[in-house]
C-alpha cells in the first residue's frame, strides 16, 4: 500500500506530522535509558517511528520490534512494507489497552511516545496515569491548549481539575510548540510536545486518589463560584464542614479553586476525607 496515498482519516483525529526537525527532537526525547525500551501510540505511515528507529540504534542494544499500538487497521500494512520484522503492531485503541502488560517487557524505565488525536489525549493520558504499571517517561505531541493546560501554574487562565490531577502524579514540562505547517492536513490549531514523567508515589499524600479526583473535579465544575460554594453545590458536604476545612488549612472561605496549589489541594483532601468517605 503507498503510504503516500493514504488519506488521514477525520474520524480518528489523523493529522500525520511531516516535520523532519520535529520528528528528530521527539525521538532524542522519547529515548529510554539503557535497558529499557519504548511503545509509540498512532504510528501511522511511520514518520516518527522511522526516527525512534534510528535513535534506539544508537545504543547498540539487541532489542526486538519496535512496539507500536495503532488503531487503524489500514496502518498494519503500511508499516510492513516500510519496516518489516522491526515493528510489531498492535490494532487497539491506546485508551483501552492493557498497559501492565504491554509495558512489561520494556525494561524498567520504558517511554511511551505518540502524537495524540486532539480529542483522546487525554483519555490516553489518564489511562496511562491509572494503571498499576506507569512508563517512565510519556513524550506526547497534543494541541497546544492541552499541553497548557498540563504545565499551568495556579491563579492562571489555563490551571484547573486536569493540571492538579496530572501535576500531583508528574514532573511536567512543555518542551516546545509545533506550527500547523508540520502537519499534513495542517490542524486548525497549534500543537506542542509535551514530557511528563510519571511519579512513583503521588507528590503530595492523599487519603485516596479516586475521592481526591473527585474532590477537584468538583472544586472546578463552576468555576465562577467560590471554592465553597462549588463544593457545596456539586457534593454532599455542607458549607460548615468546607469552611472549616478552609479555616484549618488557613484559606480563606472566598477562595476559588484555581487559586489553590496542588499541594493545598491534597491537603484539602486530607482534611475532608471523613466526610468524604461518610458522604460518598
Amino acid at each position: 500500500m503507498d503510504r503516500a496515498r493514504i488519506a488521514p482519516k477525520k474520524s480518528l483525529g489523523q493529522n500525520f506530522l511531516h516535520d523532519q526537525n520535529v520528528l528528530r527532537r521527539i525521538a532524542e526525547l522519547s529515548l529510554p535509558p539503557a535497558g529499557s525500551d519504548l511503545i509509540e501510540i498512532g504510528p501511522g505511515t511511520g514518520n516518527l517511528t522511522e526516527h525512534l528507529l534510528a535513535v534506539r540504534a544508537t545504543r547498540g542494544e539487541a532489542l526486538g520490534p519496535l512496539r507500536t499500538i495503532e488503531r487503524d487497521r489500514r496502518m498494519r500494512e503500511v508499516l510492513a512494507e516500510r519496516f518489516g520484522d522491526a515493528v510489531s503492531v498492535q490494532e487497539a485503541d491506546a485508551a483501552d489497552v492493557d498497559w501492565p502488560t504491554l509495558l512489561a517487557p520494556c525494561g524498567p524505565r520504558p517511554t511511551v511516545v505518540g502524537n495524540l488525536p486532539y480529542y483522546a489525549a487525554l483519555p490516553i493520558l489518564f489511562s496511562l496515569l491509572e494503571t498499576s504499571r506507569q512508563p517512565a517517561r510519556l513524550v506526547i505531541m497534543v494541541q497546544k491548549e492541552v499541553a497548557d493546560r498540563l504545565a499551568a501554574r495556579p491563579s492562571t487562565p489555563d490551571y484547573g481539575q486536569v493540571s492538579v490531577k496530572v501535576q500531583l502524579r508528574c514532573d511536567v514540562r512543555l518542551a516546545f510548540k509545533v506550527g500547523r505547517g508540520a502537519f499534513t492536513p495542517a490542524p486548525k490549531v497549534e500543537s506542542a510536545v509535551v514530557v511528563l514523567e510519571p511519579l512513583a508515589q503521588p507528590r503530595f499524600a492523599v487519603p485516596d486518589l479516586g475521592r481526591f479526583s473527585a474532590l477537584v473535579t468538583a472544586g472546578f465544575a463552576q468555576r465562577r463560584k467560590t471554592l465553597s460554594n462549588s463544593l457545596t453545590s456539586t457534593t454532599k458536604l455542607s458549607a460548615t464542614t468546607i469552611r472549616q476545612a478552609l479555616g484549618v488549612l488557613g484559606l480563606d472561605e472566598r477562595i476559588r479553586g484555581e487559586a489553590l496549589s496542588v499541594a493545598q489541594w491534597a491537603a484539602l483532601a486530607r482534611e475532608l476525607d471523613p466526610a468524604l468517605t461518610v458522604n460518598g
